[in-house]
């Protein structure tokens, strides 16, 4: 599945495992993010962190007729408020996607698979 979009000057796509790098590397720039999980822990390794090569393990990124629906896995920092990191990982994640692809998202969830003390 590739997400396209029309322009005056033609089109462009944009894989799934370049949205996933965006989002990966927005999210682990967030405080209180240790970094990204699988979203199979039991096929994948109980709760390790990927690194940025396979952050697409992390994201799932699905089409709809005209939005797009993002999903993230991420594992946090022990003792902050969970709250406020998944709120702030929206936040940047919406704000980088927007600036960088100029695309329509319906929705972007945020799942904490695990909590880990620093």
């Amino acid at each position: 599945m590739v997400v396209s979009k029309r322009l005056r000057k033609g089109s462009v796509s944009v894989s799934p495992s370049a949205i996933a790098a965006i989002v990966g590397n927005a999210a682990t720039e967030c405080y209180g993010v240790l970094g990204l999980a699988s979203r199979n822990p039991f096929r994948d390794g109980l709760n390790e962190l990927l690194r940025s090569e396979n952050y697409i393990k992390g994201v799932s990124v699905k089409k709809t007729k005209n939005d797009i629906e993002i999903n993230i896995y991420i594992i946090e920092a022990y003792g902050l408020k969970i709250t406020e990191i998944v709120s702030e990982v929206q936040k940047k994640i919406r704000y980088v996607l927007k600036k960088t692809l100029d695309l329509n998202f319906r929705s972007i969830n945020i799942y904490v698979q695990s909590t880990k003390v620093i």
